[in-house]
């Protein structure tokens, strides 16, 4: 039960991102076809991304590490 607070550093990435979309909507910055395009893409690489998490994955401290 411990493990399940953890999210890996991708999987915040991509939530930011999609943050940074919204705005950029909200302010009229990008249409809808690429936001709907650009956020399906983005889904698909969450989903992706969970999918790779297993109890090795958890315990890599490498995949907490945000990128700078």
């Amino acid at each position: 039960m411990k493990n399940e607070s953890k999210v890996p550093s991708k999987i915040i990435e991509l939530e930011t991102s999609i943050k940074l979309l919204e705005y950029l909507k909200q302010r009229n910055t990008i249409d809808d076809g690429m936001y709907n395009f650009t956020i399906n893409k983005l889904l698909n690489k969450i989903e992706v991304e969970k999918s790779k998490i297993n109890d090795d994955y958890i315990n890599n401290i490498n995949n907490y590490k945000l990128l700078i």
